[in-house]
């Protein structure tokens, strides 16, 4: 038995095996791992996708387009369009999207002529002339006016001409505080404009306000007049009066073989 055990032990120089690989090599040397392989000494850069034409720039020159139609103020055939924008006339694919877009219906600030084949610039106003300014703020069902800015939009001259028919008074206009330069306009009748009388306008200028509010007020309330900055009296509502119900009529009585001996206090009901 004995002699068994001495057989079966393990002997003191051995360890026992662990349940995981090891890294270390038998000599003693780490091995390396396939993420410790020898890396680049440098990362790959990716480059973006190189130029590839001026198809992609099709909106661009669609906005080239409507600059240049703005521009010259007439109708322009497709031809004329392609040489000022230096399109090929081999680079049929260019040619045929910048065609399709400028005959779309939906594309705004160009309008395409069918029958003409041409193309022209689509204005935010069709006014162009004076006449034609009268004309359209007399037609308006109500006195919204124009902007300066949307006349200039397809006439280019609007700026002069609106300064013109405001010294006739024939426009009401508005005019921007930064530069003094017109914004809106509203037609006028000069037929109502009236001169005053140099006198009445020099009493009329002797009339000066207090520079103090609290002076106009108490000047007001002297003469026995309401101000504007007077706050408004709350009005009390009276509480509403709850109505008494009446007593009920002709209901079912009960206990009436008890009326000699229970005493009627009907007239006490409130």
């Amino acid at each position: 038995m004995s002699s068994f055990k001495s057989s079966s032990a393990v002997p003191g120089n051995l360890s026992v095996p662990s349940p995981t690989p090891s890294n270390a090599s038998s000599g003693g040397t780490k091995r390396k791992r396939p993420a410790d392989a020898i890396k680049p000494a440098t990362s790959t850069v990716y480059s973006q996708p190189g130029e590839t034409g001026t198809g992609l720039h099709i909106f661009t020159q669609v906005g080239y387009t409507t600059s240049f139609l703005r521009e010259s103020g007439r109708p322009l055939t497709f031809k004329e369009i392609t040489d000022y924008l230096n399109i090929a006339p081999d680079d049929v694919e260019v040619r045929n999207r910048l065609r399709t877009i400028l005959r779309n219906p939906d594309t705004q600030k160009v309008q395409y002529n069918s029958k003409k084949d041409t193309y022209s610039y689509k204005p935010k106003s069709s006014v162009k002339t004076p006449e034609q300014l009268k004309g359209f703020l007399q037609n308006q069902q109500s006195a919204c006016g124009i902007t300066v800015k949307d006349l200039k939009d397809g006439w280019a001259d609007a700026a002069e001409a609106i300064n013109a028919m405001e010294a006739k008074k024939e426009l009401l206009v508005t005019h921007n505080k930064k530069d003094g330069s017109a914004r809106c306009v509203w037609i006028n009748d000069p037929t109502l404009m009236h001169s005053l009388d140099a006198d009445f306008l020099s009493e009329w200028h002797k009339i000066h306000l207090p520079a103090n509010p609290d002076e106009l007020r108490t000047k007001l309330l002297a003469a026995n007049l309401k101000p504007a900055s007077e706050a408004r009296a709350a009005v009390k509502e009276k509480p509403k009066e709850k109505k008494k119900k009446a007593p009920r009529k002709g209901g079912k009585q009960t206990n009436t073989h008890m009326a000699s001996i229970l005493k009627d206090y009907s007239h006490k009901r409130k």
